[in-house]
């Protein structure tokens, strides 16, 4: 039976951590989805203001001591790219370039300037105009074309598949020498004859005119362009307003707006850490905000397998 986790949070940084300390400790199963080896405080040389380290302490140094302790409490780490939340199903699914994970309840601790300036060439230029990020939102306006997804994982095999209902050609590019995805899923996919999968390819650029036309694609050492007319990206290159419009209320600079338990407007979904609409942004503001998120998320989750129980019993 798939696992569904009490709490899925996504980001590894202090305020991610933090969170999960507190809801391993409270004995939740938890999931950190996280990009390993990033993040502001991971690249800081030293941090010299943060509490009980008089001589500081590398911002590494105190990421890896954060994520002993949770490790400590059985949190679980999935190093992926978030590419975003099914806010529709119950329960809610977290979407990664690895695979999808279920939770209860989430966390979105991703901090700052981690999206939005890895844009492919033409990607902003054709949006809404043959590109897009989700093929089930789009995948009917695609009848008899030739379509392409750049990615990797569970997600790519999803929507590949629902393009199979309206599509002419499907072409997955994948940076990897295979797609990684359910075996299951990678089976249904190869035995579609319209369907191609297309490995060790990095997209460089989407060309067109008025509308998307071709993607230029790098295929080993040899620059390859494919006759396309829509493009479905899930490289993690979404912006914050693309990644969490649906989720939650924006500030004008794409924060998350919360109210002081840290709740966006989305039950089940919580903000925490620089991503959140505040006017301070270091790692004590970001603990403090995983502590609240972390302890309002157990409440949350408690309450709701109370619920859960008094219904199974009458």
């Amino acid at each position: 039976m798939e696992k569904i986790y009490d709490l899925v949070i996504i980001g590894g940084g202090p305020a991610g951590l933090t969170s999960a300390i507190y809801a391993g400790r409270s004995n939740l199963s938890v999931l950190v989805v996280e990009k390993e080896n990033v993040g502001s405080l991971y690249m800081a040389h030293l941090v010299d203001n943060y509490p009980g380290f008089p001589v500081g302490i590398s911002g590494k140094g105190l990421q890896l001591e954060m994520k002993k302790q949770a490790l400590k409490y059985n949190v679980e780490f999935l190093n992926a790219t978030f590419l975003g939340i099914d806010i529709y199903s119950a329960p809610k699914i977290v979407k990664t370039d690895k695979i999808n994970v279920k939770a209860n309840a989430i966390i979105i601790a991703t901090g700052t300037g981690k999206f939005g300036g890895k844009k492919i060439a033409g990607e902003k230029e054709f949006l809404g105009k043959g590109v897009s990020y989700c093929a089930t939102c789009d995948g009917a306006f695609t009848r008899n074309m030739t379509v392409s997804l750049f990615g990797q994982g569970d997600e790519v095999a999803e929507e590949a598949l629902f393009l199979t209902k309206y599509s002419k050609e499907i072409l997955i590019f994948t940076k990897d020498d295979t797609l990684q995805c359910n075996q299951e899923l990678f089976d249904t996919l190869t035995s579609n004859e319209k369907v191609k999968i297309i490995t060790n390819a990095e997209l460089q650029e989407l060309k067109g005119s008025e509308y998307l036309d071709f993607a230029v694609v790098k295929i080993g050492d040899e620059i390859k362009e494919y006759a396309i007319q829509y493009a479905f990206m899930y490289l993690g290159t979404k912006n914050l307003s693309e990644l969490y419009g649906e989720v939650a209320n924006l500030d004008k600079e794409g924060y998350i707006i919360t109210d002081e338990n840290l709740k966006t407007d989305v039950e089940g979904i919580f903000a925490a850490g620089d991503i959140r609409s505040k006017k301070i942004r270091q790692v004590t503001t970001a603990v403090s905000d995983g502590t609240i998120a972390g302890m309002e998320v157990i409440k949350y989750v408690l309450i709701n397998k109370k619920k859960s129980a008094v219904k199974e019993n009458n």
